[in-house]
């Protein structure tokens, strides 16, 4: 059983194990959860009211004695449905904040003009940098794709926002990918071209020229880094650079 997806929406360790146990148990006294968890008791207790507060769990009085008991198991569903609705609601304050705070700080050049983006987050945090930043298309070379197979759901999304925006996608892909065109027309859709590097011009890492910026990527399995560049004669040089290997290509 995959009980990752539970640290996912928010439940630690220690809540996790308490969950378990209440489930495995059915409804019992605090010092119960405290043996089959051979955890602390201060950890307990503190597990026992955020599993409350999240309607993970709840508790009833017998014979002078608190007994705890966790929800059906479908509770899960309806939590991670409360917080989306509780983020919903936190938007429109958010961007409201973020007007107030672009009016105020706004023209304060950030100091640093590299940044490394780890993890899938951090890949997507790049890709919705795109958005922002590209003026008229994308730039990939060196693609292989790994991005349709770690984050499919995201990359769907995406590419309908890229084409709202009226971003072309241009691909300088890795040879090895050649016999994969279907998976790119599947993510891709439509406003994209795709060229393929010989074999002896592949090398390990991704490049996404947009705009101003840079951003390399290396893949380690389907866990990505992410080193974003933002340098105007950078990015010029390294389309140019593209530019004469999109003419190589076939």
């Amino acid at each position: 059983m995959d009980l990752s997806v539970l640290e996912k929406i928010g439940l630690s360790k220690a809540e996790i194990n308490v969950y378990l146990a209440l489930l495995r148990l059915g409804p019992v006294p605090s010092n119960r959860i405290i043996q089959e968890t051979s955890s602390r008791k201060s950890t307990v207790y503190d597990s026992i009211r955020r599993l409350q507060e999240k309607g993970l769990i709840s508790s009833a009085i017998r014979d002078k004695k608190t007994y705890f008991e966790a929800t059906p198991p479908d509770r899960l569903v309806e939590f991670i449905q409360d917080r989306k609705r509780e983020l919903d609601g936190y938007e429109s304050e958010a961007a409201e904040l973020v007007k107030s705070l672009e009016k105020e700080y706004g023209n304060i050049k950030p100091h640093a003009e590299a940044h490394i983006l780890l993890g899938i987050e951090g890949f997507k945090t790049m890709r919705r940098d795109v958005l922002k930043h590209a003026t008229g298309e994308l730039l990939i070379l060196g693609g292989i794709g790994r991005e349709f197979e770690a984050a499919p759901s995201f990359l769907n999304n995406w590419n309908k926002t890229r084409l709202l925006k009226g971003i072309k996608q241009v691909v300088l892909a890795k040879k090895s990918f050649e016999g994969r065109r279907n998976l790119m027309k599947k993510y891709l859709i439509r406003d994209f071209e795709a060229r393929f590097l010989p074999k002896e011009l592949e090398g390990p890492a991704v490049m996404n020229i947009y705009g101003d910026r840079v951003a390399t990527v290396i893949w380690n399995g389907n866990y990505p880094i992410c080193f974003l560049l933002i340098n105007k004669e950078t990015a010029a040089a390294y389309k140019g650079y593209f530019n004469y290997l999109w003419k190589l290509a076939k």
